[in-house]
């Protein structure tokens, strides 16, 4: 939602003559010279116009507020009435089935996602502004989705820092049953400053990466277990830790979320793990060279993402090194070793980022998420969970978009929805 914001600007210039005469100036206007905008999709060019309007946010990074604007059917909007900074600005529109069909040559049961992003976008008086490059990409919704996901952590009641609670929950978006098997969670690398870019990959486009470097990977349902389909509707929580960390003293009674009942916990299998082995099914840890006993991701967030490869797919993804002269200095090739997953893997992404001001931190390109998602805080005990679209006889089906900032909302009690 927009915030309002009120600002009074007056200006006044006396000049006091000779004569005695006065003379009063306007002042000049304090917004940032307007602009026009036309955004366009690749395939279609300028040869067609959409079929439903785009459109954008622009979300000021130093001051933390947002606009929205609307564009025709032909992606053009003039934008006038923002006030100057630095912003970043996402896109979000919709293909219907018969231009999906047109562009496959295909059939197509459902619309595509378009999205788009430009960060570090800087608009000023007295200049000409534009939004830069700024490229519409299409993507398909699939079935599994990241419902919910609280990496902040929590408070003690001796107001120290907790994060053994953090969870994940997945949802099946459709309204048929989605397999399992050959699902996979990610985490992303960030080897950035804060609000920092991170560092570029060899062979990579700024902003637009075909590939995402995964830090750690795991498949939720372990080789050797039976087929799992998720129901439509449903939804499985992953755990870091699957205890009953608010009703256990040992653990953090002052923890928002009792994960005693979840479907999965990223347990790592070592006779030298001195974190107990809960009874939730133990995830299988597929890819995290330099692994420590317990997968918590940093409480400022990282970009999330889920995986659906074979096994033989897996076996083929690439382990690359970042390269050296990005290294910070004092870690071993190990820490700077990554698993390199192609785009056409990745099923659904999210980036979290420590918060609105940051956004210059995101990593994934617009094609898999436009936009972020953050809880503005560490140790605040709160979540980010997606929007509901619909809920049609209790299958609750939630807003994709492929753009998070749209998508999701601060959940202020994790688990509860």
């Amino acid at each position: 939602m927009m915030k309002r914001v009120n600002r009074i600007f007056a200006g006044l210039l006396a000049t006091l003559m000779l004569a005695g005469c006065r003379e009063d100036t306007a002042p000049a206007s304090p917004y940032a010279d307007p602009f026009d905008v036309h955004l366009t999709y690749s395939v279609f060019g300028d040869t067609k116009p959409f079929s439903t309007p785009l459109e954008l946010t622009l979300t000021n990074n130093s001051e933390q507020f947002e606009y929205t604007r609307t564009t025709d059917l032909w992606g053009k909007v003039r934008l006038d009435g923002l006030l100057p900074g630095e912003y970043s600005v996402s896109v979000t529109g919709r293909l219907t089935a018969a231009e999906v069909a047109e562009i496959t040559g295909g059939p197509a049961d459902a619309g595509w996602t378009l999205t788009g992003y430009a960060s570090s976008v800087r608009l000023r008086t007295g200049a000409g502004n534009s939004l830069g490059t700024l490229t519409l990409a299409s993507s398909e919704s699939g079935a599994i989705v990241f419902k919910e996901l609280y990496y902040a952590g929590s408070r003690t009641p001796s107001d120290g820092q907790y994060r053994n609670d953090g969870f994940y929950s997945i949802h099946n978006n459709s309204k048929v049953p989605a397999p399992l098997n050959n699902i996979y969670i990610g985490v992303m690398e960030h080897y950035g400053g804060f609000n920092q870019a991170p560092p570029l990959w060899e062979g990579e486009e700024a902003g637009n990466y075909r590939n995402v470097y995964v830090k750690a990977l795991w498949k939720i349902v372990a080789d050797d277990a039976e087929p799992v389909t998720l129901e439509a509707g449903a939804t499985a929580v992953i755990a870091v830790m699957a205890a009953p960390h608010n009703k256990d003293a040992q653990y953090n009674l002052n923890s928002p979320v009792d994960l005693s009942g979840a479907d999965y916990e990223a347990y790592v299998i070592d006779p030298q793990n001195p974190y107990p082995d809960f009874p939730a099914p133990n995830m299988k840890m597929v890819f995290w060279p330099d692994y420590s006993y317990l997968w918590r991701i940093s409480v400022f967030g990282r970009g999330m993402v889920l995986i659906e490869a074979s096994a033989a797919d897996v076996a083929g993804f690439e382990q690359v090194v970042l390269p050296s002269t990005f290294w910070a200095g004092g870690e071993t090739e190990e820490y700077y070793t990554c698993l390199k997953v192609p785009n056409s893997f990745v099923i659904d992404a999210v980036d979290l980022i420590q918060n609105k001001t940051t956004s210059v931190t995101k990593l994934f390109p617009p094609s898999l998420d436009a936009g972020f998602a953050t809880v503005e805080g560490t140790y605040v005990g709160k979540s980010v969970i997606r929007k509901v679209k619909s809920d049609e006889g209790g299958v609750v089906v939630y807003q994709d978009t492929n753009n998070s900032t749209a998508d999701f909302e601060v959940n202020d009690a994790p688990l509860s929805k």
